[in-house]
């Protein structure tokens, strides 16, 4: 099941949902949805309006275009032996996006194939971070997994997928920019010549403590710092500090951190 409104930041696919039809019978799927509502091209013939499903088509590639109002997206997919290939498309000619899902055999106990762009995205399994797009993850397991894609000016893309047995899935996804707001920033700068303010890690609940792009909660999580540790204190914003980590600048939270 895949909702339609592109910009509903969870997505539920059962993956179950995506085979077709016995072993032996070679054909492939496509469902498509998008924002707004599209004209659909296979292969360069108008095929229908979006949300679009068909399930009578052949394996090997073929290419797919959306249309509406001027705004056009295309495509060159490879369908997969009886497996629903499931596009989820967000149409603007400023800030087209969205992603592509399917699956693959694979022989592999779960697995995952995922890439973004912007690359570099941080990819997020059940709420830990794995690694970096484009990435190949293996033994994910079998099951529900919540899968999340992160960088910093962009929105998240959050999927749960089933995994399952011997299959690899494929995410390809575009992420989409988030509107241009005025940000008042109140950090306050080291000030020069009082040497190299430092700040210790106290104790969390959870024995680490979130490294953040920026001073939000809701930030992407670019790492992790233990209590105990200490780092180079850069700035402060409001309940936030600044610190230098692993050559990175990034944000943690005022309440688990003291000045030394």
């Amino acid at each position: 099941m895949i909702k339609e409104k592109i910009n509903i930041s969870l997505v539920i696919v059962l993956l179950s949902s995506l085979f077709l039809g016995a072993c032996g019978v070679e054909k492939s799927g496509v469902e498509i949805v998008s924002s707004p509502i599209a004209k659909v091209y296979l292969n360069g013939q108008e095929s229908g309006m979006t949300p679009y499903k068909n399930n009578s088509l052949k394996p090997g590639n073929i290419k797919i275009k959306l249309e509406d109002e001027g705004n056009v997206w295309e495509r060159e997919i490879r369908l997969q032996n009886n497996v629903t290939t499931v596009i989820n498309w967000s149409l603007n000619k400023d800030n087209n996006s969205g992603y592509i899902l399917s699956m693959e055999k694979s022989g592999k106990s779960g697995s995952l194939l995922i890439n973004s762009s912007p690359g570099g995205a941080m990819i997020f399994i059940d709420g830990e971070l794995k690694t970096s797009s484009p990435a190949k993850i293996e033994n994910v397991g079998e099951g529900d997994k919540k899968i999340s894609l992160n960088y910093p000016g962009f929105k998240n893309v959050n999927l749960i997928v089933k995994m399952v047995k011997d299959y690899q899935i494929i995410i390809d996804a575009k992420l989409e920019t988030e509107e241009k707001t005025r940000i008042n920033v109140t950090a306050t700068p080291i000030p020069l010549g009082q040497g190299v303010s430092m700040v210790k890690i106290k104790d969390t609940e959870t024995g680490w403590l979130r490294v953040r792009s920026s001073a939000s909660s809701s930030a992407a999580e670019i790492g992790r710092v233990k209590p105990g540790e200490s780092y180079e204190l850069l700035s402060q914003d409001n309940d936030w500090y600044q610190i230098k980590f692993d050559n990175k600048n990034g944000w943690i939270s005022l309440k688990y951190a003291e000045k030394i």
